[in-house]
């Protein structure tokens, strides 16, 4: 969701900023993260989080995730 409102496909967020949004601990959105990468969804690094393939993710949400928040922001849908 953040990367619809952002343009390109960087997102330049902290670990630590990501678990205060999500309510979560930092190392369990390190954990998240490496679970993504080792899916190749995404690639991350320090402070920045490059989405290689946002049809993957969608799809990893399993439907929690779709048509109505793409409109929303005039996006096609995956």
């Amino acid at each position: 969701m953040v990367q619809d409102r952002v343009e390109g496909n960087k997102i330049y967020l902290t670990r630590e900023f990501l678990a205060t949004m999500l309510g979560a601990r930092r190392p369990g959105v390190t954990t998240a993260l490496q679970m993504l990468e080792y899916r190749g969804p995404v690639h991350a690094r320090r402070g920045e989080i490059t989405i290689v393939d946002r049809v993957g993710m969608i799809q990893l949400t399993h439907g929690a995730y779709g048509d109505e928040e793409q409109s929303h922001f005039g996006l096609a849908s995956a």
